[in-house]
């Protein structure tokens, strides 16, 4: 199985009013959560971070995707951005240049695909900062979990779960068209923090009834997406309200795995 992780974030220039550390926090957990047994045990040469790139750059990358003949992809991006009413888009800030990408381009050769967009979706090229709250540390809860799983039974069964899923392409968005995506610089994002947490709370919870010495259990993103967003709206005040994009399946156990225990 061909996998790949492409995490591309932008934090905003370093003194400013909008700069927004914990994208940084994001970075941080998203990795740490991939290369958990949880998230399919990724190798580092599957996971690829990009701080600030040039277009350029990330459409290098979205190129390589499938002159490498990549089967499966995350793509992550976790920053400053806007919603474009004339393409219907989020469109990316990438970085102190403020080079822009539309969020559109992510979607192009997607076979097997999850977009995760973490930015703000406000209908005009500006960006507003949020206020901070407290929230959780994921990469505690990864490093004192993984002795309960097996990665590589889990990297096993996330793969073989990929394989099974028809081609498709899922995208979860931070927030609604005219919203700001909270972020703390303690945690990272409302929407990207949350989705780790709950889908690790879950996962753990489960941890307690499911015999993995016999049996395993598989965490699709739709799932792990609608589990997140009572927390995101919580932790915003009802003012952060996530939006998901996913075929229409008739069996939910075809969508695409975001976690695993084995």
């Amino acid at each position: 199985m061909k996998r790949r992780i492409l995490i591309i974030t932008n934090a905003g220039k370093v003194g400013t009013d909008n700069y927004c550390h914990g994208v940084y926090k994001d970075m941080e957990n998203y990795v740490s959560f991939f290369k958990s047994g949880y998230g399919g045990y990724y190798a580092d040469a599957e996971i690829r971070t990009f701080d600030k790139p040039t277009k350029a750059k990330v459409r290098e990358e979205l190129s390589n995707l499938t002159k490498d003949a990549i089967e499966f992809s995350i793509l992550i991006f976790c920053g400053h951005g806007w919603y474009s009413t004339i393409s219907n888009s989020n469109i990316f800030t990438l970085n102190d240049s403020n080079e822009e990408i539309d969020s559109l381009e992510f979607r192009v050769g997607a076979k097997k695909r999850i977009v995760i967009e973490d930015n703000c979706r406000e209908a005009y090229p500006e960006y507003i900062s949020e206020s901070l709250i407290k929230g959780f540390s994921a990469r505690a809860l990864y490093e004192d979990r993984r002795q309960h799983i097996d990665p590589e039974q889990c990297k096993k069964y996330y793969n073989e779960k990929i394989s099974a899923c028809p081609e498709q392409l899922i995208i979860g968005q931070a927030c609604s068209i005219g919203e700001f995506a909270g972020d703390s610089s303690s945690t990272g994002g409302y929407y990207s923090s949350s989705l780790l947490k709950q889908t690790v709370d879950t996962a753990t919870e489960d941890l307690q009834t499911v015999d993995l010495s016999k049996s395993y259990k598989t965490y699709n993103f739709p799932s792990s997406h609608n589990n997140a967003v009572p927390l995101v709206r919580a932790r915003s005040g009802n003012k952060q309200n996530p939006q998901i994009e996913k075929p229409r399946i008739n069996d939910a156990n075809n969508y695409l795995p975001f976690a695993v225990i084995a």
